[in-house]
């Protein structure tokens, strides 16, 4: 999922972004989608052992980190995640993405979301502001969610 969430990126962070986003490693791509993913799953105010699970998991399979590295990778993108002014600050590179590209990352981030088994009302408020700043459109919006759910 994070390699998935990382072609994403592949627009060059500036030099601030790069300085403010980096995990040991990581690359400041994949960094930057560990952010994305961790900030849905935060968006309900807490990381959940599933969500922590399914995050580790992804670092060890896409990224062979593990351990102590893996879990100081998580702790540094919640504290990006809590230290940030606005999502804006991690959806900016993501503004030159194609639009079929954007409604994948979109599916990805609920994949991320229902983790967990659980959809929290804060959650879904951040993934249709993430649509709304990719300018997704609302029937897309719903075509990836129901793409992810089922129903």
């Amino acid at each position: 999922m994070l390699k998935t969430l990382q072609s994403f990126f592949n627009v060059a962070p500036t030099i601030e972004q790069t300085k403010q986003f980096h995990a040991e490693g990581l690359s400041d791509d994949a960094f930057l989608s560990l952010i994305l993913m961790t900030e849905i799953s935060l968006a309900d105010g807490t990381l959940s052992p599933e969500e922590r699970n399914y995050l580790l998991a992804d670092l060890k399979n896409e990224y062979q980190l593990e351990g102590d590295a893996a879990e100081n990778a998580i702790e540094k993108a919640v504290e990006a995640v809590r230290e940030a002014a606005s999502l804006h600050d991690f959806t900016a590179p993501l503004k030159a993405l194609e639009y079929s590209e954007k409604v994948q990352l979109l599916e990805t981030l609920w994949a991320v979301a229902y983790t967990d088994n659980e959809l929290d009302p804060h959650e879904e408020a951040m993934l249709r502001k993430l649509a709304d700043l990719l300018y997704i459109n609302h029937a897309d919006y719903i075509k990836a969610k129901l793409s992810v759910t089922g129903h």
